[in-house]
This record gives C-alpha cells, structure tokens and sequence, in this order.
C-alpha cells in the first residue's frame, strides 16, 4: 500500500511541474531540453507500475537505461545555463548511455519466464546467473553519477569565475540546481549500493530494483524542479583553459585593457544595471578572456572589481560633491564593506533609468 502512495504522489507532483513547466515555458532557459526530460520521466517507474497492475510483466526490467537519458537531457541543459554557446555535444557525452544500452540489450534476451518473476522479487546473489540484470544496473548507476558530476562541476565553475563576468554576482547566481544534483550524486551512489548489495547478496533486499526506480524518480524530479524555475543567469563566455593558464601576449592585453577602460569612460557603461562580460566586451569588441586575462595580470582585478571602481568614482565625483573620500564616508556612516556601496549604487543606476 506504501508502495501505491508513493508512486500517486510522485505522479501528483510530476503532474504539477508539467503544468508549471507549460506556463513558464518562454522563461526557461534549454527549455527543449528541459521538456525531454520531463516526457522520459514517467518511464524511470514502468516496472513499478507493472508491480502494482501485474499487467505487461514480459516488459520489465526493459526501462532501466531511463534515468541515464534523463540525466544526458538535464547536462545539456544545465550546460546552455551556463555557458555561451556551448559547442554541439561530443561523442563521450552519449557514451554513458550507449553502454547501459548495450546492456540493456543484454536483459531483452534474458528469458520472459526469468523478467516475470522479478514483478514478485528482485534477482538476489548469483552473479554469473543474473549477470544481464546486475550488469545494466550497473552501468545506469554509475553513467548517473559520472554525469552527475560533470554538471555539478560545470555549476561550480560558473560560479567560481562570476565576479568575472558580471558586476552584481548575487544577480546571476544558479539558483537550486547544484544541491539538487548534489541529490541526484547521492542517490546514484546509493543505487550502486543497492546494486551491489543484490549482487552478492549482502542484504536480502528483494526489493532493490522498486527502491532503485523511487530514488532515482525522486532524484530527477528535483532536479527538474530546480530547472522549471526561471533562471536570470549570465552564460559563461569564457574560456576556462585560458583563464587558468593565465597566458596572453603583452600588447594584446594593453590594447584590450585600454579599449575597456575607453569604453568605460566614453559608454559610461558603469551605470548599465546587470553589466555583464559578454555585453561589454561586444561594445568595445575585444575578445571575453582576453580581457578577463589582462585585468587579472595587469590590473590585478576581476571585471566585477573593474566595474566597481569605475561606479566609486562617478559616487565620489558626481554623488559627493565633497573631496571626502567615498571610503571614510562609509566609515562614519557605519559601512564597512565598499562592496556594498557597489549594491547600493548598482540599484541607484537602476532606478535612474
């Protein structure tokens, strides 16, 4: 019966993002993507939907590579959140779902007699005997996990060089999506687990195919909940190699520099409400990283830091007509942090316009 709620309220709640998905589906960011996802969902419980019907038991144990083309879905997404046209998708990408495929190849030849009976109990021990079985859920598990973690690092890195690219990081963040694939790594291991567990037949955990299926159904659907969410983010147009090799040629980075420090003053660009990297660099047409390079080298700054310098002026200047110094006029008034009077000025632009 707990069995039964479990999978009413998944499908209640899966229901609810798919409406909520429909009206906001001009805000989402990958929304393509996004809604693949969303239509393979409900086949992570097909074999649990057999359980509870007893109806097309010569099917089961054919949807286990689901999840795995879920998660695929859900890191190309994830991927044109954060980076600026990213290239078209590689090879290694679907490798992961290729092999649990391969896999999956392997149970259709298993014998029908066989898959019925996992409706009533899962495969426990006897790993040369249910190789097919243990083999795929396997490669599911583990395939979840690797991909798992790449978009949890693409996440973090758009997030380690925000102040890079925009001049209000609180503005561009990610929003809920790293901790809900920081859920889905977690459940994927304790899939392994529970794979590995039947397998030799530590525990006799007869229904570890169902608490496979629930978490992993529960697991993307966060994951789905935090990407239905409309995101105001700044796709990356760095170029992550570069950055950190920290290389460019000595009259490249001036003339760069010099171009954004003209731009700056000429465009008054400072006052632009959500600045960004990308924006910028267009208008005074020098190359993202470039710039990004010769403001950490020569400057000795980040483009937020960059920004914010050009904002304290125009306050110390044009805001305070005094030869105070903006610094100690925050310090009488009880500010001890610039970078807060960088927020203030940035919704002081705001409203201005």
């Amino acid at each position: 019966m707990m069995h039964h709620y479990a999978l009413g309220i998944l499908f209640l709640f899966y229901i609810v993002l798919m409406i909520q998905f429909i009206r906001e589906r001009q805000r989402i960011n990958a929304a393509n993507w996004v809604f693949a996802a969303l239509l393979c969902w409900p086949f992570i419980l097909t074999d649990e939907f057999i359980r509870m019907t007893g109806e097309g038991t010569s099917f089961i144990g054919l949807t286990v590579f689901v999840p795995v083309l879920i998660i695929t879905c859900l890191y190309r997404a994830v991927k044109l959140l954060v980076i600026d046209n990213p290239p078209p998708s590689k090879l290694m990408l679907w490798l992961p779902l290729g092999l649990t495929l391969l896999g999956q190849l392997a149970i259709v030849f298993v014998p029908v007699a066989e898959r019925m009976s996992w409706a009533a109990t899962s495969p426990v021990g006897d790993p040369l005997g249910h190789k097919a079985v243990y083999l795929t859920s396997m490669l599911a598990g583990f395939s979840v996990l690797v991909l798992g973690i790449l978009i949890s690092e693409m996440v973090q890195n758009y997030h380690r060089y925000l102040s890079s690219q925009v001049a209000e990081i609180a503005r561009f963040k990610v929003r809920w999506v790293g901790g809900s694939i920081g859920i889905c790594v977690g459940s994927a291991f304790c899939c392994i687990l529970l794979v590995t567990a039947g397998t030799f037949g530590f525990f006799n955990v007869i229904f570890w195919q169902s608490l496979i299926n629930l978490l992993q159904a529960i697991a993307m659907l966060l994951v789905l909940l935090a990407l239905i969410r409309p995101q105001h983010t700044s796709p990356s147009p760095l170029d992550y190699y570069r950055l950190d090799e920290l290389k460019a040629e000595q009259s490249v980075m001036r003339e760069a520099l010099a171009r954004a420090q003209a731009t700056m003053v000429s465009s008054e660009a400072y006052k632009t409400p959500g600045l960004t990297l990308k924006t910028f660099a267009k208008e005074c047409k020098v190359e993202p990283t470039t710039l990004t390079i010769a403001l950490r080298l020569l400057e000795k700054r980040d483009f937020r830091s960059f920004v914010h310098q050009y904002r304290l002026e125009h306050a110390q200047t044009i805001l305070i007509p005094n030869n105070e110094r903006l610094a100690n006029l925050a310090k009488r008034f009880g500010v001890q942090s610039d970078r807060f009077l960088n927020d203030v000025l940035s919704a002081y632009f705001k409203n201005a316009q």
